[in-house]
C-alpha cells in the first residue's frame, strides 16, 4: 500500500507540474475599464506633450538586415524636463520580406490630451499636416487640403492621446475594442492584459497591456474580417522601451508591422510636457480658410479604390520618396 500510495503522490505531482510548465494562461483578470484606469494614471496627468521623431517607412522588396552603429538598451526612467534619445536603432526583420530603400522623414507631434492632436512631418521639399480635434480631423499636404482617408498608420497615437476612462473606451469602442472583455496572454515569453479578446484568439481588434507597469505593447487592429480573408489586412502597432519626462511617460519607439512585415517605424528623438500650443494649430476652420482644397485626381485606369495602408501613407508622401 505504501508503494502505491507513494506512485499516486508522485504521479499527481508531475501532472500539477506539466500543467503549470504547459497549460493555459490563467490568473486573476482585472476588469477592463480598471485596466483604462491604471493605464491612464501611467501615462500622466499633463496637459500636453511635444514630440520630436524620425518617421521611417520601409518598402518591401528583397530580405536585408537593417543595422545602425547604436542599439538602444534598456535606460532608467528619467525625471527630466526633456529626454533625448539615441538617434538609431536596430531593427530586426527577421524573415519577412524587407526593404529596398529606407523612407525617413522627420515629425513633429503635439498632444493636448484627450482633446486635440496635431502631427507635422517634413522632408527638405515636402510637408505633410495632419490634425485632430474633438470629432474631426484634416489633413494638408504640400500646402493643399486632401480628403479625408482612412489612414490607420494615424490610429496608434488614440491610446496616447485620449487620458480618462470613458473616452478612451468609447474610442476604443468606435475602432472595433470590445473593453469589456479582458484576459491574461502569452507574448515572447511574457504575461500581458489583453483588451478586447480571450487569449490565443486574434481573430479581432485588441490591445496588450504591460501586466506590471500597465503601459500599452501591442495593438491588433483587424481590417477584413478573419473569416472572409484569415491571414490579410492587419496591422499591428508595438509601444516599446516607455521613456520618462517630468509626469509622463511615452515609448521610444513604435513599429508597425502590416501582415507580419515590418512597415514602418516611429523613432523619437526627444519629448518634454506642454502646458500649452496656439490655438491656430489645431483650429481645423481656421486651416480650411488658410489653405486650399487639393483637385480630385482621377484613378488610373486598373487602379484600386482603396489601396493597402502602406500604400495609401506612401502616396501621401510620394512627392519626399521620388
Amino acid at each position: 500500500m505504501a508503494i502505491i500510495r507513494k506512485k499516486i503522490l508522485t504521479i499527481s505531482f508531475l501532472v500539477a507540474i506539466s500543467f503549470f510548465l504547459c497549460g493555459p494562461v490563467n490568473g486573476y483578470v482585472l476588469q477592463g475599464l480598471h485596466i483604462l484606469d491604471l493605464m491612464s494614471e501611467q501615462l500622466g496627468e499633463a496637459p500636453g506633450l511635444f514630440v520630436s521623431q524620425d518617421l521611417i517607412f520601409y518598402r518591401l522588396g528583397s530580405q536585408v538586415d537593417i543595422e545602425s552603429n547604436e542599439t538602444v538598451e534598456e535606460y532608467q526612467a528619467l525625471d527630466s524636463t526633456e529626454i533625448d534619445l539615441p538617434e538609431e536603432q536596430t531593427i530586426q526583420l527577421d524573415q519577412n520580406p524587407a526593404t529596398e530603400e529606407k523612407l525617413k522623414l522627420e515629425e513633429t507631434l503635439r498632444f493636448i490630451f484627450s482633446n486635440a492632436f496635431r502631427s507635422d512631418a517634413k522632408s527638405f521639399d515636402s510637408e505633410r499636416i495632419y490634425v485632430v480635434s474633438g470629432y474631426r480631423s484634416l489633413t494638408i499636404v504640400d500646402g493643399n487640403i486632401v480628403p479625408a482617408a482612412a489612414n490607420r498608420f494615424d490610429l496608434y497615437k488614440d491610446i496616447l492621446l485620449y487620458r480618462t476612462r470613458a473616452g478612451l473606451a468609447d474610442r476604443l469602442l468606435e475602432l472595433g475594442v470590445d473593453v469589456s472583455v479582458s484576459s491574461l496572454g502569452r507574448f515572447e515569453g511574457e504575461i500581458y492584459f489583453i483588451l478586447g479578446a480571450v487569449y490565443p484568439d486574434e481573430s479581432v481588434s485588441q490591445i496588450w497591456i504591460d501586466r506590471d507597469t500597465f503601459l500599452p505593447m501591442r495593438w491588433i487592429i483587424r481590417g477584413n474580417p478573419p473569416q472572409v480573408d484569415p491571414g490579410s489586412d492587419v496591422l499591428e502597432v508595438r509601444y516599446l522601451t516607455w521613456w520618462k519626462s517630468g509626469q509622463s511617460r511615452y515609448p521610444s519607439s513604435v513599429e508597425f508591422y502590416q501582415d507580419g512585415n515590418l512597415v514602418r517605424v516611429n523613432q523619437v528623438k526627444s519629448f518634454r510636457e506642454a502646458n500649452m500650443f496656439p490655438r491656430d494649430l489645431f483650429d481645423i476652420e481656421h486651416l480650411r480658410s488658410a489653405y486650399p482644397l487639393a483637385p480630385e485626381q482621377p484613378l488610373l485606369p486598373g487602379e484600386p479604390e482603396e489601396p493597402r495602408e502602406v500604400q495609401k501613407a506612401i502616396d501621401e508622401f510620394k512627392r519626399v520618396f521620388e
